[in-house]
């Protein structure tokens, strides 16, 4: 599917005042970065959008058996399989014959430089979904809130870690004060004025 109908002008006002506008190298069309492709940023979107990214889960499983016939273990391995499919990636392949050696060494460095900022952006993003995951307090079935309370109150006296008492903490936060030389009245203004923010 294609980023543009043929009714529409495939720029946008931002970059035709700026002069970012490139010509299709396929279909000869003035666009911009916005309707650029995906794949192949010398190409609108119209011209190289058919490509799709096929995925096939391969399963097999060797079963080691000793010379009377018992299984004595059973392995399973799993695959995947990826192949790109679509029109545009062939049109895309044969188009490489005609590169220059210079030509081919700039998108190979291009290409290598692109796929280092792709896998550095999954990464962030598969990072960002287990931060959130991270934060979602798993209850298992049947337990109360009560009973989740005190299961991770055990969890954490087993690690070794203590809530401590809110009055507790101000108490050691004001001996520390006053080890540093503070006087009384330097504290109260310090504590008044992390209070006030």
């Amino acid at each position: 599917m294609g980023k543009y109908t043929q009714d529409s002008i495939p720029i946008c006002p931002l970059c035709d005042a700026k002069d970012e506008t490139k010509v299709c190298k396929k279909c000869k069309i003035v666009y911009c970065k916005h309707f650029a492709s995906v794949f192949d940023y010398n190409y609108c979107g119209n011209c190289v959008a058919e490509i799709k990214l096929v995925e096939t889960l391969l399963e097999k499983t060797v079963e080691h058996q000793k010379p009377d016939g018992t299984t004595i273990f059973v392995r399973k391995f799993l695959a995947r399989r990826l192949r790109l499919v679509g029109n545009d990636w062939l049109f895309l392949s044969h188009l490489i014959m005609e590169m220059s050696d210079a030509d081919i060494e700039a998108a190979i460095e291009l290409h290598r430089c692109n796929v280092d900022i792709l896998i550095q952006e999954r990464t962030e993003r598969n990072q960002e979904r287990y931060r959130k995951l991270a934060g979602i307090k798993v209850q298992k079935p049947g337990e109360s809130q009560e009973q989740r309370e005190k299961r991770e109150a055990k969890e954490l006296a087993k690690k070794g870690i203590k809530e401590k008492d809110p009055a507790a903490m101000a108490t050691d936060l004001i001996t520390k004060l006053s080890k540093m030389g503070l006087t009384p009245e330097q504290i109260i203004a310090a504590l008044s004025t992390g209070v006030g923010k």
